[in-house]
């Protein structure tokens, strides 16, 4: 089968002065890491923060150097380690798309460190912080440069590794230490998928080079006989990110990665993490043929709806972004099964500037929640408090107005509003299922309907979650009338925490993305930010269908909530099923955790039989030896001992009357021959 496949030499190129840049940018993280990490107890916190926040800073202003800079593409490649004969290279591709990405990266993770400098003061583990936050930022970025499949799964182990590493920052607390052993677990079971492509593609190819598999791939899809190499590397591919990207059955496990400190929420579901998966999925694209869009298209629109559906039902207020994070990832999906993957990129972009805002906002009323707890335990007063519980909050409007501000334009990017960045790149996945609904008809039509109702439930969850927090009264003092007076005094949070919120909420309108408010592929964007890309056609319905739908399902939350109490919840037995994630972990844990453990224990079972069955058999020769043993010294030894000794003692006997006397010997004889004549007188 492989002689089918042209063999082709892969070429050493050299990095120049673009490719240089991006090395400097991609090893300014790990370098801090490995300060910060080996001497960050040495240091001072303040000194620890502003350190690993400069160098965020100055790498975001050379990612936007880079990204202005770039023309075409730069690739460069060279020899990694050789074995033998076999040479293994590694490389780098910049083009718009990861240039574009890392200026979205940086950024974001400038905001973040900017952002926990205030908010992580005086926090305990406070050394580890900023270089796990270094770790994953350089992790990130290696999944963006690199243009090697083996490079790429190792910096994707990376960044599962300080994920892992985040959420369970507070490891004392058990909840924190379950959801990480959780993200771990559930995107280690979807890792093994992209270690069985690598070994496919590489066994069939001789390579794991992208841009060498795109050009061996394209050819080799010619040949039915190789058709399912490419199939089952992609659907392998494809799982991976299922796990990291959170996407049904998998994410179960990135809402209680909430368990993590607010900034790490905000990079987890904004430029890293999750949005791997899709950013992977469209530097593989050419693998994604045959059947296998179609099915990351259904998974990606029952990922939407169900993680949406949840949102509604959802009370912890990180949780509810959380679900929405997983839900717009369900739309990238969505637009990569279509193949419109600059419909895809460009949402992952928008969302990567909203999404971190409302995580970013919500941490600051959190925080002040925090502070209230702070002050009633500085009086003695020590109370438990779900400082993430909407049904607690409300009133934050005009306690926090630049917080409320910040809030109000990314809710209104990601609910879908004219004149935001959100409605621009969610309408350009709805134009997109639309034109691949008419032209394939069928199930298509009912992904259409699923992407629409998701647009309305996105809004009602989205101003539910906003008129709990913001609007109405502080429902706290409903339950404790003590925190009235420690409520009076909350302003508005420092201007650490401030910047980021206002930066990022900037970024939710449409002039950074398109000059038309209405239509982003007639914008410099979807013009200029890609090199390639599916554009569909523009239908004026889509987006007035799109804006009923949220402005309808606005009204409804409003009228539902404005004056609700939020304590009481009459749909116990849904809300039930929404808590236990429609009790997909119970469902995975039958089918597959139940089924290894049975496994496990029977092989336990069989091992402890044959260790029996060892230990029976030692033992009965042990019994057999101590019998043999017994015999040998009581029945053998101890006949032998019995004949010597009767023997002896019968010469012993006659010898102690063999002593020379002579009269002795006369009574001897006169014995036995009155014996004898005894003898011969009873016979005759």
């Amino acid at each position: 089968m492989s002689g089918l496949i042209p063999h082709i030499e892969v070429p050493l190129i050299p990095a120049d002065s673009i490719s240089m840049l991006a090395l400097t940018i991609f090893f300014m993280p790990i370098i801090t890491f490995i300060l910060l990490f080996f001497t960050g107890k040495h240091i001072l916190a303040s000194i620890r923060s502003w350190l690993a926040t400069g160098v965020m800073g100055v790498m975001f202003v050379l990612s936007v150097y880079l990204h202005i800079s770039i023309k075409g593409e730069h690739l460069s490649r060279w020899i990694w380690f050789e074995i033998g004969t076999i040479k293994f290279t590694t490389s780098m591709l910049l083009n718009n798309y990861s240039t574009t990405m890392m200026v979205i990266a940086t950024f974001v993770s400038f905001m973040v460190h900017l952002y926990s400098v205030q908010y992580m003061k005086e926090r305990r583990n406070h050394s580890k912080y900023f270089p796990y936050l270094a770790l994953f930022v350089s992790s990130m970025l290696g999944i963006i440069l690199s243009d090697n499949l083996l490079i790429t799964f190792i910096f994707w182990e990376l960044v599962g590794l300080a994920s892992f590493l985040l959420i369970g920052f507070w490891y004392e607390k058990d909840t924190s230490a379950a959801a990480a052993k959780k993200a771990f677990l559930y995107n280690k079971f979807a890792d093994l998928a992209f270690v069985i492509a690598i070994m496919i593609l590489y066994a069939m190819y001789g390579t794991t080079e992208i841009s060498i598999l795109k050009e061996l791939v394209n050819l080799s899809v010619t040949y039915q006989a190789v058709l399912a190499v490419p199939i089952f590397a992609g659907l392998a591919i494809w799982f991976a990110t299922v796990g990291k990207s959170a996407q049904f059955p998998l994410y179960v496990w990135l809402p209680d990665a909430m368990a993590g400190p607010t900034p790490v929420s905000a990079l987890l579901h904004a430029a890293t993490m999750v949005a791997a998966g899709v950013f992977l999925l469209l530097k593989t694209s050419f693998l994604l043929i045959d059947w296998v869009p179609n099915l990351i298209t259904i998974f990606g629109c029952v990922t939407a709806l169900l993680a949406a559906l949840q949102a509604i039902r959802t009370f912890d207020s990180k949780k509810v972004l959380a679900f929405s994070t997983v839900s717009q990832l369900g739309y990238m999906m969505m637009a990569v099964g279509v193949g419109a993957d600059d419909a895809a990129f460009f949402h992952l972009a928008t969302h990567a500037f909203f999404k971190a805002c409302l995580f970013l906002s919500v941490g600051a009323v959190i925080h002040a929640m925090h502070h209230m707890q702070s002050h009633q335990f500085d009086h003695g007063q020590y109370k438990e408090l779900d400082a993430l519980d909407m049904r607690l909050m409300g009133g934050f409007r005009k306690k926090m107005p630049i917080t409320f501000a910040a809030y109000s334009v990314s809710y209104a990017a990601l609910i879908g509003l004219p004149f935001f960045s959100g409605f621009l790149s969610k309408d350009a996945i709805l134009g997109a299922l639309y034109d691949r609904a008419v032209v394939s008809g069928s199930w298509s039509w009912l992904i259409v309907a699923v992407a629409f109702t998701t647009v309305g439930l996105t809004a009602f969850y989205m101003t539910r979650q906003m008129i709990l927090i913001f609007f109405g009264e502080f429902r706290l003092l409903k339950t404790d009338a003590s925190y009235k007076k420690y409520f009076d005094h909350i302003v508005e949070s420092e201007w650490l925490i401030n910047i980021p919120l206002i930066l990022l909420g900037a970024m939710s309108f449409w002039f950074f993305f398109s000059l038309n408010p209405l239509h982003a592929q007639t914008g410099w964007w979807m013009k200029d930010a890609f090199v390639s890309g599916t554009h569909h056609e523009f239908h004026i319905f889509i987006p007035i269908v799109a804006s009923l739908f949220t402005l309808g399902a606005i009204a409804i939350a409003v009228q539902k909530y404005k004056t609700i109490d939020a304590f009481v919840d009459t749909r116990l037995t849904l809300t039930r099923v929404f808590a236990n994630n429609y009790f997909i972990e119970k469902g995975i844990t039958f089918l597959f955790v139940q089924p290894v453990f049975m496994i496990s224990n029977m092989c336990m079972a069989t091992d402890d039989f044959i260790n029996r069955a060892i230990h029976a058999k030692a033992y009965f020769f042990i019994v057999v030896a101590q019998l043999a043993d017994v015999f040998d010294r009581w029945v053998i030894d101890g006949l032998v001992h019995f004949v010597a000794g009767f023997i002896r003692y019968i010469g012993s006997f006659f010898r102690s009357y063999l002593k020379g006397n002579i009269q002795g010997y006369f009574y001897f004889t006169l014995i036995a021959f009155a014996l004898m004549l005894l003898w011969l007188g009873w016979y005759l």
